[in-house]
């Protein structure tokens, strides 16, 4: 192997070892410097030392420029080729997960039925508006699956606020539900049904069927649904095994929720940094140095924790269906920023019950039929979305929210910056379709209705507009 090589680690797993066992040691390395009080300081005073209680061996300079901001910037301008090895390795290992991560939201969760292609489309656009540069962690996921109801962790920073476990969906009764669930998804939305997790506001692991829920999936998608579990050290054995088998059919990045310094310790006793190669530990614990709580759910309420200032905050990664398989049920969201009206940043849209597989067939294309258009009929009441600003600029108009994210629309050729402003003024009056401003701007100013229609239609795609079920009663 050339001395400049990057590897993939990810998908597909790379059969070198060593590599594997360097970038590995520095993930772990890496981890105690966000999560293990005073190791930044001891490391700074003794690097190879510290590293060395730890059993680890590699590169003391290269986890320095890694972790250690003014070593950083120090070598900000090094080229690539004179920066150490193991930092090429490392920083080669994240571009991937970030790439993996950009292809999910770009392609892999891009749903085949058009109406929920473009619905999904203008959530993403909102979000931008809503999020700023928060919204590129955003996954969008169009299908997620959820195997039990309520949780029986009760984090006390929970995002989504899950209530107590109260029921399990087993798989000796509910086996042939749940594949035709996953088939129907499937031929509903395409491979991006797939691209969801078997979790959301549960823990997967309080499912004693778990392994046999996701071997379906396997034979269904091709693919391991990513795992997020605050239980790992419950059964060790039983974690250690699910991610043994996991990552041989088919590599990806699950992660590992750390409720306790205790049990960090306890991870890195059970797993060698070879075997969490693939797994994120999120430190969900006061004492971890680099840890805050999303500012969503149950932090919001608990002052205890170290929270994000303000409103904006979300965990959840669904712009669209979440099925139940525990209570049958099936409910549509999409992220919101986490506020008194929204405590768990989801805008929940609907939810409704199936009882069998015809029924849960019946219902997803009904609430896709009355919930998700292709486009907004030119009839339709134009409402712009109240959480978004706009304000008019010399060359036309743009939009912003908290200064997080500013999108421009600028005139040029034909649609000059003045039709812009003259569409908004139109728009702020609140409740004219696309027809009304059309036509009143065609009589006031001679513009083109083309022209008009044009704009508006940008407008819609940049998820500036209530959607119709949330403009209904006004």
């Amino acid at each position: 192997m050339s001395e400049f090589e990057i590897k993939t680690i990810v998908n597909p797993q790379t059969a070198d070892r060593e590599y594997i066992r360097e970038v590995a040691e520095t993930k772990r390395a890496l981890e105690l410097w966000t999560m293990e009080p005073g190791f930044r300081e001891r490391f700074l005073a003794a690097p190879e030392e510290t590293l060395a209680a730890h059993d680890l061996s590699v590169d003391a300079l290269a986890v320095k420029i890694l972790a250690d901001h003014d070593t950083a910037v120090k070598y900000q301008k090094t080229p690539p080729a004179e920066l150490p090895r193991t930092v090429r390795r490392y920083r080669g290992f994240i571009r991937e997960k970030v790439t993996e991560r950009e292809r999910m939201i770009k392609e892999f969760c891009v749903p085949k039925h058009p109406a929920f292609r473009a619905w999904r489309s203008r959530q993403i656009n909102r979000c931008w508006a809503e999020f700023g540069a928060r919204n590129r962690s955003l996954i969008h996921v169009p299908m997620t699956y959820e195997l039990d109801l309520g949780c029986s962790v009760g984090c006390p920073f929970c995002g989504l606020m899950a209530p107590r476990l109260q029921k399990v969906c087993r798989y000796d009764e509910d086996a042939e539900l749940w594949k035709g669930v996953l088939d129907f998804a499937k031929e509903t939305l395409g491979d991006a049904a797939g691209q969801g997790t078997c979790y959301y506001a549960t823990e997967p692991l309080d499912n004693p069927d778990y392994e046999r829920f996701v071997d379906d999936f396997f034979e269904i998608f091709g693919i391991v649904p990513q795992l997020t579990t605050a239980i790992s050290m419950r059964k060790p054995e039983r974690t250690r095994a699910f991610l043994s088998d996991a990552l041989k059919k088919y590599r990806r990045i699950h992660r590992f929720s750390v409720l306790s310094l205790d049990i960090l310790h306890k991870i890195y006793e059970t797993f060698t940094p070879e075997e969490l190669t693939c797994v994120e530990l999120l430190p969900q614990f006061t004492e971890a140095p680099q840890n805050k709580f999303a500012n969503a759910g149950r932090a919001r309420e608990n002052d205890t924790l170290h929270v994000d200032e303000g409103d904006g905050n979300t965990i959840s990664c669904v712009s669209g269906f979440i099925v139940n398989m525990a209570e049958r049920s099936v409910r549509l969201i999409t992220p919101c920023g986490a506020s008194k009206a929204h405590p768990t940043g989801e805008l929940r849209v609907a939810k409704e019950f199936f009882s069998d597989l015809d029924d849960f067939k019946q219902v997803l294309l009904s609430m896709i039929d009355r919930y998700m258009q292709p486009e907004f009929p030119k009839e339709q009441p134009l409402f712009l979305r109240p959480s978004i600003s706009f304000r008019k600029t010399e060359e036309g108009v743009e939009c912003f929210h908290s200064d997080k994210f500013r999108l421009e629309f600028r005139g040029a050729d034909a649609l000059s910056p003045a039709l812009y402003q003259d569409i908004l003024d139109k728009l702020q009056a609140g409740g004219k379709t696309a027809c009304d401003v059309a036509e009143e701007l065609t009589e006031e100013t001679g513009a083109f209705p083309a022209h008009i229609f044009f704009i508006l239609k940008k407008f819609e795609k940049a998820g500036l507009f209530l959607e119709p079920y949330e403009c209904e009663g006004r």
